[in-house]
């Protein structure tokens, strides 16, 4: 997807913005992504604290910051420095979490269930911890063809055929195949070789909302492949959801070629593929 998306990646965003996730396990943006230190490595916050940021905010707050964020949110230190008017950047982001009309992340106001472990942290005093069990940035990852198989079938026809593959450069290039308004392939981890067989565990959905706030949500073959072949309304927003959990690009997109940025490696500020949540 070409990115300029601007936002938030996973979505996160102006002065604290936390890429989109809820639920279990670490969250990542799909456009404007994290660096490869993005995760929480430091040790001097309480688990838990930890954790919450890496499932919601450092994939933007990063360090350096990405996708709209201003300031890194990593460590104690980070965490305690002066914001201004007498807040440290822990009390802006438990103001921004509460804030129904500019919410952090802009996905929309997190739970009470899932911001508690924050929010009762600050509210305590927010005092130094220690956690010895480091959360590392989901992007950071070898390259593995997780399926371990592999399309075959060059050019034939198929909803399956060549996962990772720029869908809509080839179908225009080729002058041949159906027309797509979004199309891409959803993989298990981050760097996948192209052809590779992506997600085949089923539940997974990609939800793309247009320009109108028409919302189109895209089901995920065997091979990963996602597709419509109806017209998209650009910008449009896309969010990957599964279990309740949620990987959402950070900025608003006028690509629908979404392996046209999420390559193998990643380019055009792409961290790598579409990966679950």
């Amino acid at each position: 997807m070409r990115l300029r998306w601007s936002s938030v990646c996973l979505l996160l965003f102006p002065l604290l913005v936390a890429c989109s996730a809820s639920g279990n396990g670490p969250a990542g943006p799909m456009g404007n992504w994290p660096a490869a230190d993005a995760g929480v490595t430091s040790g001097d916050i309480p688990c838990d604290v930890g954790a919450f940021l890496a499932t919601n905010c450092v994939q933007c707050h990063a360090d350096p910051p990405i996708g709209g964020a201003t300031v890194p949110l990593r460590s104690y230190a980070d965490l305690s420095a002066d914001a201004g008017g007498g807040l440290t950047y822990a009390e802006v982001a438990v103001a921004r979490m509460q804030d129904t009309t500019a919410p952090m992340p802009p996905t929309g106001v997190l739970s009470a269930t899932a911001v508690a472990p924050f929010v009762d942290w600050v509210n305590a005093g927010a005092a130094m911890g220690m956690c010895d069990v480091g959360v590392t940035d989901p992007y950071g990852t070898p390259t593995v063809c997780t399926s371990d198989s592999n399309w075959t079938g060059g050019n034939s026809e198929s909803p399956r055929m060549r996962p990772g593959h720029a869908c809509i450069d080839c179908h225009t290039r080729e002058r041949e195949g159906p027309r797509f308004g979004v199309a891409g392939t959803l993989f298990p981890t981050a760097h996948e070789p192209d052809d590779c067989f992506g997600w085949n565990g089923g539940g997974a959905v990609v939800e793309i909302t247009d320009a109108n706030g028409v919302v189109k949500k895209l089901s995920v073959n065997t091979a990963g492949n996602f597709y419509t072949e109806s017209p998209v309304s650009k910008p449009y927003t896309a969010r990957v959801l599964y279990q309740g959990r949620v990987r959402a690009m950070a900025t608003p997109q006028t690509d629908g070629d979404c392996n046209g940025c999420h390559t193998e490696s990643g380019t055009d500020d792409a961290p790598g593929r579409i990966m679950m949540p």
